[in-house]
């Protein structure tokens, strides 16, 4: 880890001055300007916060005395969380009284409500079932009729009767079962004579065979048997199309659709009896149940009461009793104290989130930014370090600070510890240091910010330790050491630290309009 620049401030000091030098009258103290790196940083003093504080109160809608109450400063943790620790009892022997006076209402409500329930969960039940078994028969009326001649036609015909049910078989919407044997008959038929004029075929072929004495008489009445066989299919097949087309289409279509219709008038007459009857029953039952929302409301709000008398611990944190207000002639918080309903009673800040909180000069305001990381030691616990990042920067100045001293201006910085270590007992309220890493500059000119003096119209100079003349710089960031030379000096030149004695002495150094001021 980087070890913080503050932390190194007494060695910067020592070669601070062991850079620098005496003349020889020992009146004045001088310093050769140094070119190297820059660390810019802001070192500011703060105190450690919480960054989330759960605060426990009191939920009952009347005034309670705290019968107990956890010791403040005792340390939550997630086991106690875990095991529902106690850490607030009010008394609760009115509230227990309360709810068994409205238990015994609420039950006898809910015993006159019972037979209501149950007249209308047995009457709804009865509907449903009559309902869903007419819906039923129309959802199958419905796919028959699909199954027979397709959605589309079914769809069609379902609401209107065809003119003539046979030309259906030459709709091209048609679908379904009827279209699939349509096309098996005429592939029967087609099939039956592509065989018997295989049949015919193959006989001519053998009588030839026959005739030139290759094959035998019975061959030759074998393939005679086979054409007479195939004739027959044939006339068999076609006799089963004519039938289908003549007869059975149109009655599996009369007696598909007259099933749908029969359905969906049956479905109708269920619906508006069992409309008729739930009403009834409804309005037997709403007046009961009336009354029972009533006392269930009154006995939920008994338990609620009775349940907030008892409050746990539900996040880990640190026991703080919250501060009686100041028009309040209780004193602290304790046992037997009485409480108001929405009054604060403990404040648990979460320590596994911590931050510390600084007052940063408006001089170095601008050199923060939210995001920059930081270095961080606790006054309490010497040695340990902690690394952290700027999480939030006000805008305007600490009000609290401009009231008590209108000159000097700060602004509150929060700055988010990233490892507080779960051994290491961090609390709100100790004092901290924070160093925010502003940035590194490479390669630059620097000299003490002691040694830079300023002007009543802003011009920045220093002194040359040769001649005691004011030299006009030009000056860029800085950090509580050092600030940078961006021009008017070079490595090597030797200037004072202090100004030279006819300067002090002077209300016009060397010839300015103004005395110098220090920067």
């Amino acid at each position: 880890m980087k070890t913080p620049s503050y932390i190194l401030l007494a060695v910067l000091l020592g070669a601070l001055f062991c850079g620098c030098s005496k003349k020889s009258n020992g009146t004045a103290m001088t310093y050769p300007v140094h070119r190297g790196n820059l660390d810019i940083s802001v070192l500011e003093s703060g105190t450690l916060k919480s960054e989330q504080s759960n605060n426990i109160k009191q939920q009952i809608s009347k005034l309670v005395k705290i019968q107990y109450i956890i010791d403040e400063g005792t340390m939550l943790t997630e086991k106690d969380v875990a095991d529902g620790t106690i850490i607030v009892q009010m008394e609760s022997r009115d509230f227990e009284d309360a709810v068994y006076e409205r238990q015994t209402n609420f039950e006898n409500s809910e015993a006159s409500v019972i037979k209501a329930e149950e007249d209308l969960a047995i009457q709804m039940s009865t509907n449903e079932s009559s309902i869903r078994s007419d819906e039923l028969n129309v959802i199958y009326a419905i796919n028959d009729l699909k199954k027979l001649v397709g959605e589309e036609l079914a769809e069609i015909y379902s609401k209107e009767e065809p003119t003539d049910i046979a030309a259906l078989l030459t709709d091209p919407r048609l679908g379904g079962q009827a279209l699939l044997d349509l096309v098996t008959y005429k592939s029967d038929i087609e099939l039956a004579q592509i065989k018997l004029n295989r049949a015919i075929q193959t006989l001519e072929y053998t009588q030839k065979l026959y005739e030139k004495q290759f094959v035998s008489k019975n061959e030759l009445d074998t393939d005679a048997l086979d054409v007479e066989s195939q004739k027959k299919t044939l006339k068999t097949t076609q006799g089963k199309y004519d039938i289908f087309v003549t007869y059975d289409f149109i009655k599996d279509f009369y007696k598909a659709r007259a099933t749908l219709q029969e359905a969906q008038d049956k479905l109708q007459r269920t619906r508006a009896q069992a409309r008729s009857k739930q009403v009834s029953a409804e309005s037997t039952l709403r007046t009961a149940r009336q009354s029972l929302v009533r006392d269930t409301s009154r006995l939920e709000e008994a338990k609620r009461d009775l349940e907030h008398c008892t409050i746990r611990a539900t996040s880990p944190g640190l026991v703080v009793y919250e501060p009686q207000p100041s028009w309040s002639n209780e004193g602290p918080i304790k046992a037997g104290s009485e409480i108001r309903p929405g009054q604060n009673i403990i404040q648990l800040p979460d320590l596994s989130r911590m931050s510390v909180n600084v007052k940063v000069h408006e001089t170095q305001i601008d050199l923060v930014a939210v995001g920059q990381s930081a270095t961080i030691t606790i006054d309490a616990l010497p040695g340990q370090v902690f690394s952290g990042e700027v999480i939030r920067k006000s805008i305007l100045p600490d009000a609290q600070r401009r009231w008590m001293s209108e000159d000097v201006k700060v602004y509150s910085t929060e700055i988010a510890i990233k490892n507080p270590g779960g051994k290491i007992s961090l609390r709100p309220g100790m004092n901290a240091t924070a160093e925010i890493s502003i940035e590194r500059l490479e390669n630059v000119l620097y000299v003490p910010s002691q040694s830079i003096f300023t002007d009543e119209n802003e011009q920045h100079f220093c002194y040359d330790a040769a001649t005691s003349k004011a030299i006009p710089v030009s000056i860029g960031k800085r950090n509580r050491i050092f600030v940078e030379i961006t021009s008017g000096l070079n490595e090597g030149d030797v200037i004072l630290m202090t100004p030279p004695v006819t300067s002090r002495n002077s209300s016009n150094p060397e010839g300015k309009d103004s005395k110098p001021q220090e920067k």
